[in-house]
Order: C-alpha cells, then structure tokens, then sequence
C-alpha cells in the first residue's frame, strides 16, 4: 500500500514524492519483521505536506550535525585530559565513546527521512480488475484448442515393412 508518512493515509491517485530507502528505515523494518508486525508500505509524502516535510528535514540535518560535532568535542576533550593528566585508564576511554555515542543517537528521535526527488508526482492507482472474456461463438467453442487438444488426436497408424523373402 502507498501511504504518506505525515497522514498514515493512501496516496493512491495524489501527487505525492516517494521517500528513500536508507538504512535507518531498513533497520526498522528489519526490527518490525523480526516482531511480526512489518506492513511493508510504500512510504510517500503527499504534495500537501511537502514542504513541511522538507523543512523537518532542513532540521534533522542539522541537529544531526551539531550532535556530530559536539559528540566529537567531547570525546577529544575527554581524551585530551587523560592525556594531559598523565594517566591511561581504559574505563575513561571507553566512557568517553559511549557518552559519544549518545549525543549522536539524540537527534535520530527527530529524524525525518529523505525524498527522492521535490517535484511531485501522480501516484497510480492499482490496475482495475480484469473483465471476464465474452463468449466464444459456437464454432470456435467446438474445436479443441492447445497443445493437449492437439496431443489427444490419433497419429495415423504405422505400417509394419515387408518383409523380403530370400
């Protein structure tokens, strides 16, 4: 089914952007179809919603870049003042990167994923049903048709050779 990721509605016959695959959905996906619950959806986002869509973005950029760079700072002021200090301890280092790491994991609570393209485009609705086939007329309807049709004739019968005589 196609939706759209800001109405949890179907897009089928709007015009809507389709929304990229990145890792960060195919981990959840991956998560939801270990848990048995993956709809396995066509995410778009509809055309009303674009430019909302595009500034939520704008800002997942972003704060994913501060995080990024903060996380950075903190990890090298950490590492600088064990250094600095004189000392090595393991716990601190491996402290520090954990710290790291969850300054980066902050922004993923705002993450608003990619589109592939801004211009818009008419979503197709599915295929309608395929219409029963009329009638044949009586002739048609008599004759045998396909290759079993054609296997079931009897072959004509072979004649054995004669024999010659010495």
């Amino acid at each position: 089914m196609k939706i759209c990721i800001a109405t949890q509605k179907s897009v089928e016959g709007k015009r809507a952007v389709k929304v990229k695959e990145d890792r960060i959905i195919k981990a959840i996906r991956a998560i939801k179809k270990a848990l048995g619950i993956a709809q396995m959806n066509e995410l778009y986002v509809s055309e009303e919603h674009l430019e909302e869509h595009l500034k939520r973005r704008r800002s997942f950029e972003k704060s994913i870049l501060f995080a990024s760079v903060v996380a950075g700072l903190l990890v090298i002021a950490v590492l600088a003042a064990l250094f600095l200090s004189g000392r090595f301890d393991l716990w601190a280092v491996v402290s520090a990167l954990i710290v790291g790491t969850f300054v980066l994991a902050l922004p993923l609570f705002k993450y608003a994923p990619a589109v592939e393209s801004k211009v818009p485009k008419v979503i197709g609705a599915p295929p309608p049903a395929p219409e029963e086939e009329p009638p044949l007329p009586e002739k048609a309807a008599a004759k045998p048709a396909g290759k079993k049709a054609q296997a079931k004739k009897k072959k004509p019968a072979r004649k054995k050779p004669k024999k010659k005589k010495r």
